[in-house]
């Protein structure tokens, strides 16, 4: 685990509702799609996947998960897609091997280990961080916002 600081960031983004996992991969290929359309897919882009909602305590048919694309403030976005923001802050940022059980295993984890060093969660979102070079060593992101 690292501690990073990110600025609040414009995110383009594609929203499914229901169990987590049964339409996300649908998702990240529709934003995808739509960003390579308009070129932003660079080897720089970063991209998003945010669980809106615990699934704990939220119906599984409700839950509600966006795919994202980091997009510059001046975009000019169209109705294919959601405008929103990624909240500036401080984060713990886990690096994870990316495969669905090396995402469930740190969503089990990343809890006791940021309660043992002392932090505290906030109420934004975690997200899911996919980048060309993190995909490259079969690696996602998943950062935790913290107070």
């Amino acid at each position: 685990m690292t501690l990073q600081h990110i600025p609040t960031r414009r995110l383009a983004f594609v929203r499914v509702t229901g169990p987590f996992g049964q339409g996300n991969a649908q998702a990240i290929a529709d934003i995808r799609q739509w960003a390579s359309r308009r070129g932003l897919l660079r080897d720089d882009a970063i991209l998003c996947g945010i669980p809106r909602d615990d699934p704990s305590v939220t119906p599984p048919d409700e839950c509600r998960y966006d795919a994202a694309i980091v997009v510059s403030d001046g975009l000019e976005l169209d109705g294919a897609v959601g405008d929103d923001s990624l909240h500036g802050g401080e984060y713990a940022v886990f690096d994870v091997p990316h495969t669905a059980e090396g995402v469930g295993e740190a969503w089990s984890s990343i809890f006791g280990e940021i309660e043992t060093r002392g932090l505290a969660v906030n109420n934004e979102p975690i997200f899911e961080m996919y980048t060309s070079e993190l995909l490259a060593r079969h690696l996602c992101q998943l950062w935790v916002p913290l107070q």
